[in-house]
Protein backbone atom coordinates (compact mmCIF):
# COMPACT_ATOMS: atom_id res chain seq x y z
CA UNK A 1 0.00 0.00 0.00
CA UNK A 2 1.59 3.84 -0.78
CA UNK A 3 2.29 5.92 1.65
CA UNK A 4 1.66 9.60 2.03
CA UNK A 5 4.23 11.50 4.30
CA UNK A 6 2.20 13.88 6.80
CA UNK A 7 1.69 17.36 5.12
CA UNK A 8 3.23 20.57 6.17
CA UNK A 9 0.65 22.13 8.56
CA UNK A 10 -1.52 24.83 6.68
CA UNK A 11 -0.39 28.68 6.86
CA UNK A 12 -3.05 30.40 8.48
CA UNK A 13 -3.52 32.43 5.27
CA UNK A 14 -7.37 31.25 5.60
CA UNK A 15 -7.55 32.71 9.03
CA UNK A 16 -5.97 36.05 8.15
CA UNK A 17 -8.50 36.55 5.40
CA UNK A 18 -11.37 35.53 7.39
CA UNK A 19 -10.15 38.13 10.02
CA UNK A 20 -8.93 40.65 7.66
CA UNK A 21 -12.89 40.78 6.08
CA UNK A 22 -14.41 40.31 9.48
CA UNK A 23 -12.23 43.59 10.31
CA UNK A 24 -13.09 45.86 7.21
CA UNK A 25 -16.81 44.64 7.18
CA UNK A 26 -16.39 46.00 11.21
CA UNK A 27 -14.68 49.23 10.40
CA UNK A 28 -17.51 49.65 7.60
CA UNK A 29 -20.02 49.52 9.83
CA UNK A 30 -18.30 51.54 12.00
CA UNK A 31 -18.29 54.39 9.45
CA UNK A 32 -21.74 53.94 8.14
CA UNK A 33 -23.03 53.89 11.67
CA UNK A 34 -20.74 57.30 11.91
CA UNK A 35 -21.77 58.89 9.02
CA UNK A 36 -25.60 58.28 10.27
CA UNK A 37 -24.93 59.88 13.30
CA UNK A 38 -23.80 62.98 11.94
CA UNK A 39 -26.51 63.57 9.21
CA UNK A 40 -29.24 62.12 12.44
CA UNK A 41 -27.90 64.41 14.60
CA UNK A 42 -28.31 67.56 12.43
CA UNK A 43 -32.00 68.32 11.46
CA UNK A 44 -32.77 66.28 15.25
CA UNK A 45 -30.65 69.70 17.09
CA UNK A 46 -32.07 72.04 14.64
CA UNK A 47 -35.63 70.68 15.61
CA UNK A 48 -35.39 71.03 19.17
CA UNK A 49 -33.00 74.03 18.96
CA UNK A 50 -36.44 75.55 16.60
CA UNK A 51 -38.55 73.92 18.88
CA UNK A 52 -37.02 75.79 22.13
CA UNK A 53 -36.89 79.27 20.36
CA UNK A 54 -40.64 79.09 19.58
CA UNK A 55 -41.47 78.28 23.28
CA UNK A 56 -39.28 81.18 24.43
CA UNK A 57 -40.31 83.58 21.41
CA UNK A 58 -43.92 82.59 22.50
CA UNK A 59 -43.57 82.95 25.94
CA UNK A 60 -42.07 86.70 25.23
CA UNK A 61 -44.63 87.64 22.91
CA UNK A 62 -47.38 86.94 25.50
CA UNK A 63 -46.05 87.58 28.81
CA UNK A 64 -44.33 91.12 27.76
CA UNK A 65 -45.42 92.30 24.55
CA UNK A 66 -49.48 91.25 24.61
CA UNK A 67 -50.09 93.37 27.76
CA UNK A 68 -47.94 96.29 26.55
CA UNK A 69 -49.03 96.98 23.40
CA UNK A 70 -52.20 99.27 23.05
CA UNK A 71 -54.21 101.72 21.41
CA UNK A 72 -51.62 104.60 21.80
CA UNK A 73 -48.49 102.02 20.69
CA UNK A 74 -50.41 101.30 18.27
CA UNK A 75 -51.04 105.19 16.69
CA UNK A 76 -47.54 105.59 17.93
CA UNK A 77 -47.89 108.40 20.57
CA UNK A 78 -44.63 109.39 21.65
CA UNK A 79 -43.26 107.82 25.23
CA UNK A 80 -46.16 104.99 24.51
CA UNK A 81 -43.34 102.60 23.66
CA UNK A 82 -41.29 103.42 27.14
CA UNK A 83 -41.99 100.67 28.80
CA UNK A 84 -41.86 98.05 25.56
CA UNK A 85 -38.46 99.24 24.57
CA UNK A 86 -36.87 98.92 27.64
CA UNK A 87 -38.39 95.69 28.64
CA UNK A 88 -37.47 94.22 24.93
CA UNK A 89 -34.56 95.76 25.04
CA UNK A 90 -33.32 94.52 28.11
CA UNK A 91 -34.14 91.14 27.26
CA UNK A 92 -31.65 91.51 24.10
CA UNK A 93 -28.58 91.98 26.37
CA UNK A 94 -28.08 88.55 26.94
CA UNK A 95 -27.07 88.01 23.34
CA UNK A 96 -29.53 85.03 23.05
CA UNK A 97 -32.14 87.22 20.92
CA UNK A 98 -30.41 89.44 17.85
CA UNK A 99 -33.29 91.60 16.62
CA UNK A 100 -37.16 92.13 17.46
CA UNK A 101 -39.97 93.36 15.54
CA UNK A 102 -43.96 93.61 16.23
CA UNK A 103 -46.12 93.54 12.83
CA UNK A 104 -49.83 94.43 12.13
CA UNK A 105 -52.03 92.83 9.88
CA UNK A 106 -51.26 95.55 7.54
CA UNK A 107 -47.55 94.55 6.73
CA UNK A 108 -46.42 97.46 8.96
CA UNK A 109 -43.37 97.24 11.58
CA UNK A 110 -45.31 98.69 14.71
CA UNK A 111 -42.15 98.14 16.94
CA UNK A 112 -38.34 96.72 15.95
CA UNK A 113 -34.95 97.37 18.01
CA UNK A 114 -33.86 98.53 14.42
CA UNK A 115 -35.56 102.28 14.65
CA UNK A 116 -35.32 102.52 11.11
CA UNK A 117 -37.61 99.87 10.00
CA UNK A 118 -40.75 101.38 12.46
CA UNK A 119 -43.63 102.51 10.68
CA UNK A 120 -42.20 100.88 6.94
CA UNK A 121 -44.81 98.44 5.40
CA UNK A 122 -43.34 95.16 3.76
CA UNK A 123 -45.52 92.10 2.50
CA UNK A 124 -45.69 89.57 4.98
CA UNK A 125 -45.50 85.61 3.85
CA UNK A 126 -48.50 83.51 3.97
CA UNK A 127 -47.52 81.62 6.52
CA UNK A 128 -46.44 84.73 8.87
CA UNK A 129 -50.58 86.22 7.65
CA UNK A 130 -52.03 83.03 8.81
CA UNK A 131 -50.88 83.60 12.35
CA UNK A 132 -52.75 86.77 12.45
CA UNK A 133 -55.73 86.15 15.10
CA UNK A 134 -54.72 83.00 16.14
CA UNK A 135 -51.80 82.02 18.90
CA UNK A 136 -49.99 79.28 17.03
CA UNK A 137 -46.23 80.17 16.43
CA UNK A 138 -43.46 78.75 13.58
CA UNK A 139 -40.07 78.95 13.75
CA UNK A 140 -37.16 78.23 11.01
CA UNK A 141 -33.81 78.56 10.39
CA UNK A 142 -34.00 82.51 8.38
CA UNK A 143 -32.81 82.90 5.20
CA UNK A 144 -31.83 86.42 5.26
CA UNK A 145 -33.22 87.27 2.16
CA UNK A 146 -36.26 89.90 2.14
CA UNK A 147 -36.01 93.56 2.18
CA UNK A 148 -36.29 94.31 6.21
CA UNK A 149 -33.74 91.59 7.32
CA UNK A 150 -31.07 94.03 5.50
CA UNK A 151 -30.02 94.35 8.67
CA UNK A 152 -29.80 91.21 10.42
CA UNK A 153 -27.64 89.47 7.54
CA UNK A 154 -24.38 90.59 9.38
CA UNK A 155 -25.27 88.16 12.04
CA UNK A 156 -24.60 84.62 10.57
CA UNK A 157 -27.31 82.30 10.88
CA UNK A 158 -30.42 82.72 12.78
CA UNK A 159 -33.60 81.11 13.94
CA UNK A 160 -36.56 83.41 13.20
CA UNK A 161 -39.71 82.72 15.09
CA UNK A 162 -42.83 84.30 14.29
CA UNK A 163 -45.80 84.21 17.05
CA UNK A 164 -49.35 85.31 16.77
CA UNK A 165 -50.66 87.25 19.67
CA UNK A 166 -53.80 89.64 20.75
CA UNK A 167 -52.60 93.24 22.31
CA UNK A 168 -54.23 94.41 25.54
CA UNK A 169 -57.06 95.09 23.72
CA UNK A 170 -57.62 92.11 22.00
CA UNK A 171 -56.17 93.38 18.74
CA UNK A 172 -54.01 90.53 16.39
CA UNK A 173 -50.45 91.18 15.99
CA UNK A 174 -47.70 89.02 14.95
CA UNK A 175 -43.96 89.25 16.87
CA UNK A 176 -40.93 88.47 15.17
CA UNK A 177 -37.81 87.59 16.89
CA UNK A 178 -34.42 86.47 15.85
CA UNK A 179 -32.53 84.03 18.32
CA UNK A 180 -28.52 83.31 17.78
CA UNK A 181 -28.32 79.52 16.53
CA UNK A 182 -25.70 78.71 19.44
CA UNK A 183 -28.25 76.67 21.24
CA UNK A 184 -28.25 74.97 17.44
CA UNK A 185 -24.84 73.93 17.08
CA UNK A 186 -24.51 73.07 21.37
CA UNK A 187 -27.46 70.84 20.97
CA UNK A 188 -25.96 69.33 17.56
CA UNK A 189 -22.67 68.83 19.16
CA UNK A 190 -24.36 66.60 22.49
CA UNK A 191 -26.49 64.83 20.36
CA UNK A 192 -23.19 63.69 17.96
CA UNK A 193 -21.70 62.88 21.57
CA UNK A 194 -24.57 61.00 22.46
CA UNK A 195 -25.59 59.09 19.69
CA UNK A 196 -21.74 57.88 18.82
CA UNK A 197 -21.31 56.80 22.54
CA UNK A 198 -24.75 55.11 21.73
CA UNK A 199 -24.43 53.38 18.26
CA UNK A 200 -20.50 53.67 17.58
CA UNK A 201 -20.19 52.19 21.41
CA UNK A 202 -22.78 49.65 20.90
CA UNK A 203 -21.33 48.25 17.72
CA UNK A 204 -17.56 48.20 18.97
CA UNK A 205 -18.55 46.18 21.98
CA UNK A 206 -20.63 43.72 19.87
CA UNK A 207 -17.78 43.20 17.38
CA UNK A 208 -15.56 42.63 20.53
CA UNK A 209 -18.21 39.67 21.72
CA UNK A 210 -18.12 38.12 18.03
CA UNK A 211 -14.70 38.52 17.66
CA UNK A 212 -14.07 35.03 19.44
CA UNK A 213 -17.19 33.25 17.68
CA UNK A 214 -15.44 35.23 14.44
CA UNK A 215 -11.84 33.23 14.88
CA UNK A 216 -13.75 29.92 15.47
CA UNK A 217 -15.63 30.29 12.43
CA UNK A 218 -12.29 31.26 10.50
CA UNK A 219 -10.40 28.35 12.16
CA UNK A 220 -13.60 26.21 11.30
CA UNK A 221 -13.37 27.18 7.65
CA UNK A 222 -9.45 26.98 7.58
CA UNK A 223 -10.12 23.10 8.75
CA UNK A 224 -12.59 22.66 6.23
CA UNK A 225 -10.17 24.10 3.63
CA UNK A 226 -7.36 21.76 4.77
CA UNK A 227 -9.47 19.04 5.14
CA UNK A 228 -10.85 19.47 1.11
CA UNK A 229 -6.91 20.33 -0.06
CA UNK A 230 -5.74 17.00 1.94
CA UNK A 231 -8.44 14.72 -0.24
CA UNK A 232 -7.72 16.74 -3.36
CA UNK A 233 -3.85 15.39 -2.27
CA UNK A 234 -4.85 11.81 -1.73
CA UNK A 235 -7.17 11.86 -5.20
CA UNK A 236 -3.84 12.76 -6.85
CA UNK A 237 -1.55 10.79 -5.09
CA UNK A 238 -4.12 8.01 -5.47
CA UNK A 239 -4.68 8.62 -9.18
CA UNK A 240 -0.88 8.01 -9.52
CA UNK A 241 -0.92 4.86 -7.49
CA UNK A 242 -3.90 3.41 -9.15
CA UNK A 243 -1.88 3.98 -12.75
CA UNK A 244 1.35 2.35 -11.26
CA UNK A 245 -1.11 -0.87 -10.19
CA UNK A 246 -2.93 -0.80 -13.25
CA UNK A 247 1.06 -0.92 -15.19
CA UNK A 248 2.05 -3.43 -12.40
CA UNK A 249 -1.16 -5.73 -14.00
CA UNK A 250 -0.40 -5.21 -17.33
CA UNK A 251 3.33 -6.33 -17.36
CA UNK A 252 2.95 -8.99 -14.73
CA UNK A 253 -0.28 -10.40 -15.75
CA UNK A 254 -1.56 -10.23 -19.44
CA UNK A 255 1.88 -9.16 -20.91
CA UNK A 256 3.37 -12.00 -19.63
CA UNK A 257 0.28 -13.95 -20.71
CA UNK A 258 0.72 -12.54 -24.67
CA UNK A 259 4.15 -13.15 -23.92
CA UNK A 260 3.79 -16.82 -23.78
CA UNK A 261 1.65 -17.74 -25.95
CA UNK A 262 3.68 -16.23 -28.37
CA UNK A 263 6.05 -19.00 -27.66
CA UNK A 264 3.51 -20.91 -27.56
CA UNK A 265 2.22 -20.42 -30.89
CA UNK A 266 6.25 -20.66 -32.44
CA UNK A 267 6.39 -24.13 -30.66
CA UNK A 268 3.27 -25.23 -32.32
CA UNK A 269 4.19 -24.57 -35.90
CA UNK A 270 7.47 -26.92 -35.50
CA UNK A 271 4.65 -29.50 -34.21
CA UNK A 272 2.67 -28.96 -37.20
CA UNK A 273 3.14 -31.76 -40.43
CA UNK A 274 4.56 -30.37 -43.11
CA UNK A 275 1.56 -30.73 -45.40
CA UNK A 276 -0.85 -28.81 -42.95
CA UNK A 277 -0.20 -25.57 -44.94
CA UNK A 278 -3.12 -23.72 -43.53
CA UNK A 279 -2.60 -24.38 -40.23
CA UNK A 280 0.97 -23.08 -40.63
CA UNK A 281 -0.76 -20.02 -41.67
CA UNK A 282 -3.47 -19.65 -39.44
CA UNK A 283 -0.75 -20.14 -36.47
CA UNK A 284 1.65 -17.45 -38.07
CA UNK A 285 -0.95 -14.71 -38.23
CA UNK A 286 -2.09 -15.63 -34.72
CA UNK A 287 1.31 -15.22 -33.21
CA UNK A 288 2.07 -11.79 -35.57
CA UNK A 289 -1.45 -10.71 -33.76
CA UNK A 290 -0.32 -11.97 -30.27
CA UNK A 291 2.89 -10.02 -31.02
CA UNK A 292 1.42 -7.08 -31.99
CA UNK A 293 -1.13 -7.19 -28.93
CA UNK A 294 1.92 -7.22 -26.84
CA UNK A 295 3.88 -4.13 -28.00
CA UNK A 296 0.65 -2.48 -28.05
CA UNK A 297 -0.10 -3.50 -24.21
CA UNK A 298 3.87 -2.49 -23.41
CA UNK A 299 3.44 0.65 -25.09
CA UNK A 300 0.21 1.31 -23.26
CA UNK A 301 1.52 0.15 -19.73
CA UNK A 302 4.68 2.84 -20.19
CA UNK A 303 2.43 5.20 -21.48
CA UNK A 304 -0.03 5.67 -18.11
CA UNK A 305 2.78 4.69 -15.75
CA UNK A 306 3.20 8.13 -14.07
CA UNK A 307 6.75 9.77 -13.08
CA UNK A 308 8.48 9.64 -10.10
CA UNK A 309 8.03 13.20 -9.58
CA UNK A 310 8.90 12.94 -5.98
CA UNK A 311 12.35 11.50 -6.26
CA UNK A 312 13.23 13.12 -9.55
CA UNK A 313 11.57 16.62 -9.49
CA UNK A 314 9.15 18.53 -12.23
CA UNK A 315 11.88 19.93 -14.41
CA UNK A 316 13.09 16.68 -15.18
CA UNK A 317 9.49 14.95 -16.21
CA UNK A 318 8.55 17.78 -18.34
CA UNK A 319 11.91 17.63 -19.70
CA UNK A 320 11.37 14.13 -20.48
CA UNK A 321 7.86 14.44 -22.14
CA UNK A 322 9.98 17.33 -24.36
CA UNK A 323 12.27 14.95 -25.43
CA UNK A 324 9.59 11.94 -26.11
CA UNK A 325 7.85 14.75 -28.46
CA UNK A 326 10.89 15.69 -30.37
CA UNK A 327 11.96 11.92 -30.94
CA UNK A 328 8.51 12.19 -32.86
CA UNK A 329 9.26 15.64 -35.26
CA UNK A 330 8.03 17.79 -32.82
CA UNK A 331 10.01 21.53 -32.10
CA UNK A 332 9.66 21.45 -28.45
CA UNK A 333 10.45 24.62 -25.90
CA UNK A 334 10.10 24.42 -22.71
CA UNK A 335 9.62 27.60 -19.91
CA UNK A 336 9.60 27.03 -16.60
CA UNK A 337 9.59 28.99 -13.58
CA UNK A 338 12.50 28.14 -11.38
CA UNK A 339 10.43 29.34 -8.45
CA UNK A 340 8.84 25.45 -9.37
CA UNK A 341 11.16 23.85 -7.86
CA UNK A 342 9.79 24.67 -4.59
CA UNK A 343 6.28 23.13 -4.98
CA UNK A 344 5.86 19.96 -3.64
CA UNK A 345 4.37 16.69 -4.86
CA UNK A 346 0.66 17.97 -5.14
CA UNK A 347 1.06 21.32 -7.44
CA UNK A 348 3.90 19.12 -9.40
CA UNK A 349 1.28 16.22 -10.56
CA UNK A 350 -1.48 19.20 -11.68
CA UNK A 351 1.77 21.05 -13.85
CA UNK A 352 2.82 17.45 -15.00
CA UNK A 353 -0.40 16.43 -16.00
CA UNK A 354 -1.51 19.72 -17.93
CA UNK A 355 1.78 19.37 -19.76
CA UNK A 356 1.00 15.83 -20.57
CA UNK A 357 -1.95 16.11 -21.58
CA UNK A 358 -1.59 19.51 -23.85
CA UNK A 359 1.37 17.56 -25.78
CA UNK A 360 -1.41 14.39 -26.34
CA UNK A 361 -3.78 16.94 -27.87
CA UNK A 362 -1.39 18.29 -29.58
CA UNK A 363 -0.52 14.76 -31.14
CA UNK A 364 -4.03 14.10 -31.74
CA UNK A 365 -5.63 17.05 -33.05
CA UNK A 366 -3.27 20.07 -33.93
CA UNK A 367 -1.36 18.58 -36.45
CA UNK A 368 1.64 20.68 -35.43
CA UNK A 369 5.35 21.42 -36.54
CA UNK A 370 6.28 23.29 -33.34
CA UNK A 371 4.73 23.38 -29.46
CA UNK A 372 5.50 26.04 -26.49
CA UNK A 373 5.31 24.71 -22.69
CA UNK A 374 5.66 27.35 -20.07
CA UNK A 375 4.70 26.74 -16.57
CA UNK A 376 4.48 30.24 -14.63
CA UNK A 377 3.74 31.68 -11.13
CA UNK A 378 1.84 34.59 -11.35
CA UNK A 379 0.76 36.63 -8.31
CA UNK A 380 -1.16 33.28 -6.11
CA UNK A 381 -1.67 31.03 -9.39
CA UNK A 382 0.60 28.91 -11.22
CA UNK A 383 -0.37 28.83 -14.90
CA UNK A 384 0.55 26.43 -17.32
CA UNK A 385 0.08 27.20 -21.27
CA UNK A 386 0.68 25.06 -23.73
CA UNK A 387 0.75 26.17 -27.32
CA UNK A 388 1.44 25.06 -30.92
CA UNK A 389 1.15 26.03 -34.23
CA UNK A 390 -1.09 24.00 -35.99
CA UNK A 391 -4.93 23.66 -37.24
CA UNK A 392 -6.23 25.50 -33.94
CA UNK A 393 -9.13 24.07 -32.15
CA UNK A 394 -12.37 22.96 -34.31
CA UNK A 395 -14.81 24.76 -31.87
CA UNK A 396 -14.29 28.45 -31.37
CA UNK A 397 -15.17 28.40 -28.85
CA UNK A 398 -12.35 26.56 -27.29
CA UNK A 399 -13.21 23.12 -25.55
CA UNK A 400 -16.34 21.95 -26.45
CA UNK A 401 -19.18 20.34 -23.81
CA UNK A 402 -18.15 16.91 -22.77
CA UNK A 403 -20.22 14.06 -24.32
CA UNK A 404 -19.83 10.76 -24.04
CA UNK A 405 -16.93 8.47 -24.46
CA UNK A 406 -18.13 7.08 -27.84
CA UNK A 407 -19.36 8.77 -30.92
CA UNK A 408 -18.09 11.82 -33.38
CA UNK A 409 -19.68 14.63 -31.20
CA UNK A 410 -17.89 17.94 -31.18
CA UNK A 411 -17.11 16.44 -27.47
CA UNK A 412 -15.28 13.47 -28.69
CA UNK A 413 -11.46 12.89 -28.50
CA UNK A 414 -11.12 15.23 -25.77
CA UNK A 415 -11.73 12.98 -22.43
CA UNK A 416 -8.60 13.31 -21.31
CA UNK A 417 -9.14 17.66 -21.12
CA UNK A 418 -12.22 16.95 -19.76
CA UNK A 419 -11.06 14.53 -16.68
CA UNK A 420 -7.80 17.74 -16.33
CA UNK A 421 -10.69 20.58 -16.57
CA UNK A 422 -12.55 18.25 -14.11
CA UNK A 423 -9.51 18.55 -11.35
CA UNK A 424 -8.38 21.46 -11.77
CA UNK A 425 -11.73 23.00 -11.10
CA UNK A 426 -12.18 21.03 -8.14
CA UNK A 427 -8.91 23.05 -7.01
CA UNK A 428 -10.07 26.13 -7.58
CA UNK A 429 -8.67 26.83 -11.04
CA UNK A 430 -9.97 26.65 -14.62
CA UNK A 431 -8.55 25.09 -17.82
CA UNK A 432 -9.26 27.31 -21.11
CA UNK A 433 -8.57 26.06 -24.87
CA UNK A 434 -8.59 28.66 -27.29
CA UNK A 435 -7.11 29.57 -30.39
CA UNK A 436 -3.63 31.43 -30.41
CA UNK A 437 -2.96 34.50 -31.55
CA UNK A 438 -0.95 34.19 -34.98
CA UNK A 439 -3.00 30.50 -35.14
CA UNK A 440 -2.68 27.77 -33.93
CA UNK A 441 -4.10 26.70 -30.12
CA UNK A 442 -3.08 27.03 -26.89
CA UNK A 443 -4.16 25.07 -23.58
CA UNK A 444 -3.95 27.14 -20.35
CA UNK A 445 -4.24 25.63 -17.41
CA UNK A 446 -4.59 27.81 -13.72
CA UNK A 447 -4.41 26.77 -10.30
CA UNK A 448 -4.03 28.63 -7.31
CA UNK A 449 -1.12 27.92 -5.49
CA UNK A 450 -3.28 27.91 -1.63
CA UNK A 451 -4.56 24.63 -2.50
CA UNK A 452 -1.22 22.86 -1.80
CA UNK A 453 -0.02 23.26 1.64
CA UNK A 454 3.07 21.21 0.68
CA UNK A 455 4.41 24.52 -1.55
CA UNK A 456 7.41 25.17 0.55
CA UNK A 457 7.71 21.14 1.98
CA UNK A 458 7.36 18.16 0.33
CA UNK A 459 5.68 15.03 0.13
CA UNK A 460 5.85 12.12 -1.67
CA UNK A 461 4.21 8.43 -2.74
CA UNK A 462 6.39 5.15 -2.11
CA UNK A 463 7.38 3.94 -5.17
CA UNK A 464 5.55 0.80 -5.47
CA UNK A 465 2.95 -1.03 -4.14
CA UNK A 466 3.60 -3.69 -1.45
CA UNK A 467 2.14 -6.39 -3.10
CA UNK A 468 4.04 -9.90 -4.54
CA UNK A 469 4.65 -9.20 -8.27
CA UNK A 470 3.36 -12.46 -10.50
CA UNK A 471 6.62 -11.55 -12.89
CA UNK A 472 10.07 -11.19 -12.93
CA UNK A 473 11.24 -7.80 -10.94
CA UNK A 474 11.88 -4.92 -13.62
CA UNK A 475 12.81 -1.08 -13.94
CA UNK A 476 9.84 1.30 -13.29
CA UNK A 477 9.30 2.25 -16.93
CA UNK A 478 8.97 5.71 -17.42
CA UNK A 479 5.60 8.15 -18.99
CA UNK A 480 5.60 8.85 -22.08
CA UNK A 481 3.84 10.67 -25.10
CA UNK A 482 3.54 8.85 -28.26
CA UNK A 483 1.05 9.67 -31.17
CA UNK A 484 -1.81 8.54 -31.52
CA UNK A 485 -4.61 7.84 -34.10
Amino acid sequence: MALLRPADPLPDGVRRSALRRFLLWTLAALVLVGVGTVLLARPLASQMALSDAAVRGSGLARAVVAPLVDQRVRAGEPGATGTLDYLLRSRMKDGSIVHMKIWTHEGRVLWSDETDLIGHVFPLDPDVSELFGSENVTAAVSDLSKAENAEERGSGELLEVYAGLHDAEGVPLVFESYWTADPLHEDEAALLGRLALLGLGSLILFAIMVLPLAVSMARRVERGEADRSRMLRHALSASDLERRRIADDLHDGVLQDLAGFGYLMGSLVHDLPPDAARARTVVGELSAGLKRDAEGLRSLMTDIYPADLAQGGLVPAVEGLADQARSSGLAVEVDLDPELERAGLPMAQVVYRSVREGLRNVFKHAEASSVQLRARVVGHHVVVSVRDDGVGPRDPAGLPPRVGTTGSGPGHGHVGLHLLRDTVRDLGGDLVLGAAQGGGAVLTVTVPKAFADTWVGQASVSDRAGRPSRGRPRRAARARIRPRG
